[in-house]
């Protein structure tokens, strides 16, 4: 213990006496250490423990499996299991709905869920205010509750502190709070109201069903039990309904999306490179320390320290850099964090049930990653100084070649090339993917920043027919174009470039359906002044009018891409297609005009054909109940809130208007996971570049000053500037050649990863590929020449006297 308490003191001693080295390796390993440490922040929060609640990792969804993991399960079902399911010690229900919430001035919609008090239970939140639900209110017949989130406490009801046992507007129905719930709370999807879900036998609803294994039962000893209630549990259901097989996973398989989890993990690979590439940085700083120790250490060699020894002193003088590195990297992976937050959780506060943020699992990596690192970064120099010809260098006084340094040195330059292509390569796939992204011009969103846009929910008690419903969004429209500073105003259930209406399916008169099946298009159900408020531009033919109203010739205008497919070189006017072909509820649409090409998804979206279908001939739409209000002004559109929210109370008083912003932000938000996976992926190259860029130098600095005497000596002989550069860049052309093979090599695989058509990256791209390795050359080649310029300056005289 003595021995190690002496090697941390003397290697202290040395980090004193050398501090520009010691900030550097602390500054890199830092940097290194801190990105792992941020994206590994991200793995732990969607992959290993993506849900910060009480048991996390025993909590269970049931239900018939769906794309994701487990979706819903009929609510005779829940009730014939719950209380008979052995596996589970606890069972409850959910049920997401949107709920209009007031006080009798106004209505707001917000994001809410029917729980059973049991599912309140297992997801175990404690309340701010006032109680969570319990037993008594899932009886039929009692008193209607409510729980309102913080969020909705502080901004609907200003922070009433008596909010408790207040009679506040549910659906149009009287309901008492008696619970308000932390803001960081938003079971099951960014939630904001809870009521009671009180189910009945023979209700048949589809409900979300979350459950708790029991202590020492295993997930496999649960979906063994649950298969032997497949045949009781089919016949609860009604005849003629054959649901799928009930199967039981883990809550975050359902909850968190399989692309998410993949993207994540590969984030944490880009890390984990970044990290490598610290490592040799810090790997190459301490060979260059330990070479010019090397007289030192044959001194101690012969004095009686043995292997062991030396080695021990090199690792002791890693392990304290490795520790000052935890300093710098914690702070860095706060900030990233810190980012994230005002990037994405600002924007969606209820979501931090899914962020643990730096919690204990990721303080407790850092300091294991931190020590591998320092391991891996010091034991290369110690294991390499340990087979050292020691004896040969104190013959030679310390005034002996690198020898062996050198060509791991050189192998360690090499490996850097090759990381930073890797990971330059993985950023500039983003990048372009996301260039390529914005600089689409995006029909419909001309005006974005002038567009004001917002959902409209009405109480179905109140709007009974479709017709009600459109003429409510008919009055609404025609009262807001009236307001001072209005271009015009809409009622559609699309934004252009950011929400779709639906997708569905068309055809040609007379046609068969494929054996692809029938092809789809974005349809949006609109009035006749969307194309003025959004800015689209009428190709050919007329747009919707007056005339166009329920019970007279079914209508359409269609998009280019449209026309294209459908009618390629042929005129589309008053021609007809058939919409939900197939099914008895099919419809006939003559086509009377043709639009620009509109995306009416989200720009990430697969773009296809368009079809617009009139509003007044839309009663019996499935999606007209997504019906929502565009409005366009001349000042910004944020101005225009209120007058929006007035102009649809003016109408119905107790209609809720939410999701109210800007076409902008609502475009920019539909963007926003892909933006801030390609920043992520930027920051990462970024940080390599540097770390090359740092370790290149280092190690090009120290190769070009053990050849002082060798330059000094050809310039005393006549040899010119330009052949000694020659010499020297022909030596780092071999390196930065082998590491750029190696680097693309190993890039062709890593893109084939990154390469997903959903965010546009492209695998093998030349875009990418070329400026990647031409930014390293340069680079390189920088990092060589600032220490080669240096020792050109030096007088030869003064490189002989060492001689």
């Amino acid at each position: 213990m003595r021995m190690i308490v002496r090697e941390f003191r003397q290697a202290w001693r040395r980090l004193v006496r050398r501090p520009g080295y010691a900030l550097v390796s602390v500054l890199v390993m830092g940097v290194g250490l801190g990105v792992v440490i941020f994206v590994f922040a991200g793995v732990n929060n969607v992959a290993l423990h993506p849900l910060a609640l009480p048991h996390a990792d025993r909590l269970v969804v049931i239900g018939e499996p769906d794309s994701n993991a487990v979706g819903y399960m009929d609510s005779d079902q829940f009730l014939a299991l719950k209380g008979h399911f052995k596996s589970v010690d606890s069972m409850g229900a959910v049920v997401e709905t949107g709920i209009n919430l007031g006080d009798g001035s106004g209505a707001i919609r917000e994001s809410g869920a029917r729980m059973t008090a049991s599912a309140m239970r297992l997801v175990g939140v404690q309340p701010l205010l006032g109680r969570t639900l319990n037993a008594a209110d899932d009886a039929p017949g009692a008193p209607s509750v409510v729980l309102l989130s913080e969020s909705v406490w502080r901004q609907t009801f200003k922070a009433d502190s008596h909010i408790i046992g207040r009679t506040v507007l549910v659906n149009g129905a009287f309901a008492t709070v008696v619970g308000v719930l932390p803001k960081h709370f938003g079971f099951p999807d960014a939630t904001k109201v809870w009521l009671p879900l009180r189910l009945r036998s023979n209700e048949h609803r589809s409900v979300f069903v979350v459950g708790r294994l029991a202590p020492s039962v295993q997930l496999s000893q649960a979906r063994a039990e649950l298969d032997s209630w497949a045949a009781p549990l089919q016949r609860i259901l009604p005849p003629g309904q054959h649901a799928k097989a009930l199967v039981v996973a883990p809550l975050s398989a359902s909850i968190v999306p399989r692309d998410l989890a993949r993207w994540v993990w590969l984030m944490f690979g880009a890390g984990v490179l970044v990290l490598l590439l610290a490592c040799i940085n810090v790997a190459n700083l301490e060979l260059v320390q330990t070479l010019q120790r090397r007289h030192e250490l044959a001194l101690r060699s012969a004095l009686g320290s043995s292997r062991v020894r030396l080695v021990a002193g090199a690792l002791a003088e890693s392990i304290l850099l490795g520790v000052a590195s935890l300093a710098v990297a914690f702070p860095i992976a706060l900030a990233g964090q810190w980012w994230m937050d005002v990037t994405w959780l600002d924007a969606h506060p209820e979501q931090q049930i899914f962020m643990h943020g730096i919690d204990g699992w990721v303080v407790a990596f850092g300091i294991v990653i931190a020590i591998l690192s320092t391991l891996l970064a010091g034991g290369i120099p110690a294991w390499r100084a340990s087979r050292a010809n020691l004896q040969g260098t104190l013959r030679d006084g310390g005034k002996g070649t690198s020898g062996g340094f050198a060509h791991v040195a050189k192998v360690m330059v090499v490996a850097e090339v090759a990381l930073t292509v890797v990971l330059l390569v993985g950023a500039g796939m983003f990048v372009r993917a996301v260039n390529q992204l914005l600089a689409q011009p995006a029909v419909g969103a001309e005006h974005a920043a002038h567009v004001l846009i917002a959902q409209v929910a009405l109480l179905p008690e109140q709007y009974k027919s479709d017709t009600q419903r459109i003429r409510f969004f008919d009055d609404v429209a025609a009262r807001l174009r009236r307001y001072p500073g209005v271009v015009d105003a809409t009622a559609s259930n699309a934004v252009p470039s950011a929400q779709l209406g639906s997708h569905e399916d068309v055809s040609l008169p007379g046609r068969a359906e494929p054996d692809e099946g029938w092809p789809q298009v974005q349809m949006a159900i609109v009035d006749s002044r969307f194309l003025d408020t959004y800015g689209v531009r009428l190709v050919q033919g007329r747009f919707f009018s007056a005339q166009d109203q329920a019970g007279g010739e079914k209508v359409a205008v269609i998009d280019a891409k449209t026309a294209a497919a459908f009618w390629p070189h042929r005129n589309p006017l008053d021609r007809t297609l058939v919409l939900y072909p197939g099914k008895p509820y099919a419809q006939t649409l003559t086509v009377v005009g043709v639009i620009q090409q509109l995306q009416l998804d989200s720009a990430l979206e697969k773009s296809v054909p368009g079809l617009l279908i009139p509003l007044r001939q839309a009663a019996g739409a499935t999606p007209l109940h997504r019906v929502g209000l565009a409005v366009r002004t001349r000042a910004p559109a944020g101005t225009f809130h209120q007058q929006l929210a007035a102009a649809v109370h003016a109408v119905d008083p107790q209609a809720a208007v939410y999701s109210v912003q800007s076409q902008a932000r609502y475009v920019s938000e539909q963007r926003l996971g892909v933006t801030v996976l390609a920043d992520v992926f930027t920051v990462l190259g970024l940080v390599a570049l540097f770390l090359a860029a740092v370790g290149l130098y280092g190690v090009l600095a120290f190769s070009v000053a053990q050849r002082t005497r060798e330059i000094g000596i050809r310039r005393a002989i006549g040899a010119g500037s330009g052949a000694i550069v020659r010499t020297v860049l022909r030596q780092l052309g071999w390196q930065l050649g082998l590491g750029l093979a190696i680097g693309i090599a190993l890039a062709v695989p890593w893109s084939n990863l990154l390469a997903n058509p959903d965010v546009r990256t492209r695998a093998h791209d030349p875009v990418v590929f070329i400026p990647v390795l031409l930014m390293v050359i340069g680079v390189s080649v920088l990092a060589a020449l600032v220490p080669l310029i240096r020792a050109l300056r030096v007088d030869p005289a003064v490189a002989l006297h060492f001689e």
